[in-house]
Formats: C-alpha cells, sequence, structure tokens
C-alpha cells in the first residue's frame, strides 16, 4: 500500500469514527455564598480556557448526582472549592486530578497523592506569627483548640514559629466537639491571645460563637487564620481574599494542564486583615505599624 493511500484510509477513518471530544476542566463550587462566588468571578476572570462550572448549592443530593456522573467520563482536572466540592473529589473521583482551594477538610480527607494539589486554607505558620507580633507585640502566650486530624501538621508549624518569635503557642488537642467548653475554660487562664484557625474539627457556625463570648468576657483578644472567620469574630487575621484566591487558584490550574505541577500544596502571601468594628468592642486600638499595612475589612 502505498504512502498516500495509507493518508486517504487514514483521514477517512477519522472521519467516520472521529476521537472522542477532550473533557474539559470542571469548577465545581460547595455554595453559592458571596465568598465563594466571588472566588468563582475571579477565577473566571484569569483562567483562559474552556471548562464547566457547577454548583453544588451546599446540598449532599447535589454533590451525590454530580459525583455518580463521573464514573463515566472524569474532566480534565476536576477544581474544587469549599468543603463540601473537596469531600465530592475524594469519595467520588478516585484517580482524577483535583485541584482543591478553600478547603479545611483536606487532612481529615486524606486527600493526597501525586495528583492533588491545592492552595492551603491556612497562610504559612511563618506569617500568621509574623502577623500576630505585628497587631499584638505585648502578646506572648497564645492558645488554640484544634483536632489533630484536620490541623495537627498546621500546629506543629505554628508552634515552631512561635518559638523562633520567643513567643509560647499552647494548643488543646479535643476529638469531639463537646469537649470545647472544658478546653477552653482550661485554656483562657494560661494565654493573652487566642488563635482560631480554619479547623472543621471545631468551629461551625454553632461553636464560633460560643468560643467569641467565652474570649470576650475575659477580654481576650482573637487572632483569625482566615478572612472569613476574622469579619465574625476576631480583632485581626490574616488570609486570603476572595479576588486573590481566585486568581491564584486559576494560575494553578493553569500550571497543572500544562503539567507543570502536580501533588503540591501552595501557601499564596497572606494579607493582613483588620476588624474596627471587633475592636471597637475590646476597646482596641491598632498599632500604627499594623494599620498602616492592614487591610480593613466590614
Amino acid at each position: 500500500m502505498s504512502l498516500r493511500t495509507g493518508i486517504i484510509i487514514t483521514v477517512l477513518a477519522l472521519a467516520v469514527f472521529p476521537s472522542p471530544v477532550r473533557p474539559k476542566p470542571m469548577l465545581v463550587l460547595s455554595a453559592d455564598d458571596q465568598s465563594t462566588l466571588e472566588i468563582a468571578s475571579s477565577f473566571k476572570k484569569s483562567f483562559d480556557q474552556p471548562f464547566d462550572q457547577y454548583n453544588l448549592r451546599g446540598l449532599e443530593d447535589e454533590a451525590r448526582k454530580l459525583g455518580k456522573g463521573f464514573s463515566s467520563a472524569n474532566p480534565e482536572l476536576l477544581i474544587v472549592v469549599g468543603n463540601l466540592a473537596t469531600k465530592m473529589a475524594k469519595e467520588y473521583c478516585p484517580g482524577c486530578p483535583v485541584l482543591y482551594a478553600a478547603a479545611s477538610n483536606v487532612n481529615g480527607l486524606k486527600l493526597a497523592g501525586s495528583k492533588i494539589s491545592g492552595i492551603s486554607s491556612q497562610p504559612a505558620a511563618g506569617k500568621i506569627i509574623e502577623n500576630i507580633r505585628l497587631v499584638f507585640p505585648n502578646a506572648q502566650k497564645i492558645g488554640v483548640i484544634y483536632q489533630p486530624n484536620y490541623v495537627g501538621k498546621e500546629i506543629i508549624q505554628l508552634q515552631a514559629a512561635a518559638a523562633k518569635a520567643n513567643l509560647k503557642m499552647i494548643g488543646k488537642p479535643i476529638s469531639r466537639m463537646k469537649e470545647i467548653p472544658a478546653a477552653l475554660n482550661g485554656l483562657i487562664p494560661q494565654i493573652d491571645l487566642y488563635l482560631m484557625l480554619d479547623d472543621p474539627g471545631v468551629i461551625t457556625d454553632d461553636t464560633f460563637p460560643f468560643i467569641f463570648m467565652s474570649c470576650f468576657q475575659k477580654k481576650l483578644p482573637i487572632f483569625a487564620a482566615s478572612q472569613e472567620i476574622l469579619k465574625k469574630c476576631a480583632i485581626a487575621g490574616c488570609g486570603y481574599s476572595p479576588a486573590q484566591l481566585g486568581a491564584e487558584l486559576a494560575a494553578f490550574a493553569s500550571e497543572m494542564l500544562g503539567q507543570k505541577a502536580g501533588g503540591k500544596q501552595k501557601y499564596p502571601s497572606a494579607k493582613l486583615f483588620l476588624n474596627k468594628k471587633i475592636a471597637q468592642m475590646y476597646n482596641f486600638s491598632f498599632p500604627a505599624q499594623a494599620s498602616a499595612q492592614g487591610v480593613q475589612v466590614q
């Protein structure tokens, strides 16, 4: 068979049996709250490739419905934002390349591997300690309640960073949320600052008001490792704005699709946020350097 004949046969075969369409990346949002939607909006502005989008709207049924669809075809890259979408990726898309963000349950799910990448929900330990020193220069003993399954590794890193800054980090591990009141009552007399991590084993809509009120009654200031937690109950904190997180997520997705990254967790440069409303409740004045470097949030 001549070369020309072979080419013609190949062309005809492709015309009759076209190659399957390569699945597009998929962006899956856990809910339709303002922060998540802002992340998605920023992602769209920065990501220059076609992709599908799905919003679980906070519903387990939606997660199951979408997850079961992965049995027939996996997306080229599954980009998940938030805890519910990350849980769905773990349960229904094993072996699928996954990129996560705004997900505090990654460690608890044991979501890891060469195809799993993401943006840490907590800023780097050194950055957290640096900003604590900036806002609370007189604080010496920092306390935190945590569940080891979720943030055990981060606690070790924070304790090491605190020690380098001549601070003491006192961590109280718990295994169940009902242990929080006793742990907090024992911790408060030992510390002069409470660190609130984005720890799903501790922080819920029910528990964070209790922690806040317990600290506020003792005039114990709170520093948050998340902008969203900061808005609710902390004088100051550091983390990522939704717009920043969306842009970082788009850049990371492009890297993964270009096979330049995989199996990594990134720590973007965190910003210092200041909550003037909570500070006024404490009658707290921000140091001049913190005021100059921090971003006010409402």
